[in-house]
C-alpha cells in the first residue's frame, strides 16, 4: 500500500508515468529560444543616458522606490552617474555609469543578436554581420557568444 488502499499499483505506477512525461516535455520546451524567453525572460534595458525608460520599469514591475535602491545599493546615488542600466532575468540591476570603460557585452547569445545591446553601442546588424563576416562567422546561428570589447568583436563558436 502506498498511501491510499483505493489507488492500485497500476494506477500509480500510470500517474506517475504522465508526471514524468510531463517534466521531461517541459524540459525539452524549455531548449526551445521562444518557450525559454517565455518562461525567463530577457534583460530589460531601465536606464539609458541618464534617462529612466518608465515603459520598461512598469514592464518588470519596477516603482521609481525600487529603481533608486538598487542603484544606491551599488553605491549610486545620482542619476546623472548612470550611462546604462539593465536588470537581468534573476532581478539584477546591471549598471554602466558614466566615465567607465566602455565594458564589455553580449551582442550574440545562442545563436542570436542582441540587438537592443547593439542599439545602445551605437551599431547595427549590418555592422555586426559584417565584422562577423570578416572573421570567417557566416551563420549567426553557430554562434555561442559573441562579445564587444572597444569596438573588437571576440567570438565562440559552438564548434
Amino acid at each position: 500500500m502506498i498511501y491510499n488502499s483505493s489507488i492500485s499499483i497500476l494506477q500509480y505506477e500510470v500517474i506517475l508515468l504522465m508526471w514524468t512525461i510531463l517534466v521531461l516535455t517541459l524540459k525539452w520546451l524549455h531548449n526551445i529560444r521562444f518557450v525559454k524567453c517565455l518562461i525567463d525572460g530577457k534583460p530589460t534595458l531601465l536606464i539609458k543616458h541618464e534617462k529612466i525608460d518608465l515603459e520598461a520599469c512598469r514592464s518588470v514591475d519596477l516603482f521609481g522606490v525600487d529603481v533608486t535602491l538598487k542603484l544606491r545599493s551599488q553605491g549610486i546615488f545620482q542619476m546623472k552617474q548612470v550611462e546604462r542600466a539593465v536588470q537581468e532575468q534573476n532581478d539584477q540591476l546591471i549598471v554602466v555609469q558614466m566615465g567607465d570603460e566602455n565594458p564589455k557585452y553580449l551582442i550574440v547569445t545562442d545563436g542570436v543578436i542582441q540587438v537592443e545591446v547593439l542599439e545602445s553601442l551605437g551599431c547595427s546588424e549590418e555592422w555586426l554581420i559584417d565584422n562577423l563576416g570578416k572573421q570567417g562567422h557566416d551563420n549567426v546561428a553557430n554562434i555561442f557568444i559573441a562579445e564587444y570589447d572597444k569596438g573588437d568583436v571576440t567570438v565562440v563558436t559552438y564548434e
